[in-house]
């Protein structure tokens, strides 16, 4: 199988394995980020297909799903991954993780059904009323749990080329459905949301018997940490919290914008919605390597390599610095046309729009990379608190700005960088040993 293999070992203590086995660094931008660079153009290409297939209300339809599969499939199910790939590093009994793992995918599927029933009436009226699109999500949330599964454990167990892979095969799978959708003339939001669902299952849940049976066969001794259904689906409890939050305050605000639009406003709200889309585009590549980085900081922590790790976050919030004083003023300039460009005529935004979203998505990534760290210390109540603060941030902005489709754009940028300071905050001051 690809990818690299560590040799079989009898270390239970994470803290005292040499941190520079396995994959570092350059290995996660070489394999797995090489992956999710491939996947996250792929998918923007699929978007922009999608919107030459679908009238600009019927793509309001089919973003509002798209952004509320996000929800549905990263909100309750990236604990899972994130929690997986960090347990499986500690190198003890794999097949307990994976049994646990299994148990809470099957609770966390669970639950997501329940919040998308509770959240029906908000939902219908994001789907515009369309029946094949709500029961696209309903799958959906079965279908994640094996995704979500799967990508955990390709993660923990080091295998980050062949997560790249499947990262690549799905958005190819995705954007062949769309092109044969667009070809044959279906003109629905429906049909594109089966074919996303479909597209995902066919990926992932095929792989998941073969990913299984080769993790089992690392790491057979058990060590001292409980893994069952229970601690696992506990210890994701936090996570799960903020994954929620970080859902809702990326994917949600879309949707609320599209629900709340009213007669003229629905053709901006789906403008809007494709313009996020694109701008966001960074997000895409950003969100699925988030777990994949777990891993390797969970081991220099251990090891105690804390500076290490800080001069990591120091480099990377100086080059989003530099993005920042590059891209939005490129987003104000030349991205209303590149928007018009690739979904259409119809699609017309301002470029002062453009530049907040943009700016927004940065102070996103800002946020998303520091709650890594907290994760791989174990500090998964700091990860809830940093997207809580956000989300909430968020809402009373969307609350307070005038305008449905500007308080979408504004509420995202000024939560994301409350959230990034409040996490960088946690950071800061709770910088004891490391469990």
């Amino acid at each position: 199988m690809p990818g690299y293999r560590r040799p079989i070992s009898t270390t239970t203590d994470p803290a005292r394995s040499d941190p520079r086995e396995g994959p570092g660094a350059r290995r996660l931008i070489s394999s797995a980020g090489l992956g999710v660079v491939v996947s996250g153009l792929l998918v923007n290409v699929y978007l922009a297909v999608v919107a030459r297939g679908l009238t600009p209300s019927e793509y309001a339809t089919f973003g509002a799903f798209w952004a509320l599969a996000l929800v549905l499939g990263f909100g309750p199910f990236l604990p899972l991954e994130q929690e997986l790939a960090r347990r499986l590093a500690m190198r003890e009994s794999r097949r307990r993780v994976l049994v646990a793992g299994a148990g809470t995918a099957g609770i966390l599927g669970g639950l997501a059904l329940v919040v998308l029933a509770a959240a029906s009436p908000l939902v219908w009226s994001s789907l515009d009323g369309h029946l094949g699109a709500f029961a696209a999500l309903v799958a959906l949330c079965v279908v994640s749990a094996g995704q979500f599964l799967l990508r955990g454990v390709l993660i923990g167990t080091d295998r980050l080329v062949r997560h790249g892979a499947v990262m690549v095969l799905d958005a190819l799978l995705r954007l062949g459905s769309a092109v044969v959708l667009l070809v044959v003339g279906a003109g629905m939001a429906a049909w594109y949301c089966w074919a996303l669902v479909a597209a995902i299952a066919v990926a992932h849940l095929p792989l998941i018997p073969a990913a299984w049976r080769a993790a089992e066969r690392q790491f057979p001794v058990p060590g001292e940490t409980v893994h069952s259904t229970r601690t696992l689906t506990s210890s994701a409890m936090p996570l799960l919290v903020g994954s929620v939050c970080a859902q809702l305050l990326l994917n949600g605000l879309p949707v609320v914008v599209v629900a709340l639009a009213n007669g003229g406003a629905q053709a901006a709200a789906g403008v809007f919605v494709a313009a996020f889309t694109i701008a966001k585009a960074p997000l895409s590549m950003v969100v699925p390597l988030q777990s994949a980085v777990v891993p390797t900081l969970t081991r220099l922590l251990g090891a105690g390599r804390r500076r290490e790790v800080v001069r990591l976050l120091v480099r990377g919030a100086g080059g989003l610095v530099a993005l920042a004083v590059v891209g939005v003023p490129l987003a104000w300039w030349i991205g209303p046309p590149i928007i018009t460009l690739i979904f259409g005529a119809e699609y017309r935004i301002d470029g002062v729009q453009l530049a907040v979203i943009v700016a927004g998505v940065l102070a996103h990534v800002a946020l998303v990379v520091v709650t890594q760290v907290h994760v791989a210390r174990n500090r998964h109540v700091d990860v809830a608190l940093s997207w809580m603060a956000g989300l909430v941030v968020a809402g009373l902005t969307f609350w307070l700005v005038p305008g449905v489709v500007v308080a979408g754009e504004v509420a995202f940028g000024v939560g994301s960088l409350v959230g990034a300071l409040v996490s960088t905050a946690l950071l800061t001051r709770r910088s004891g040993r490391t469990p």
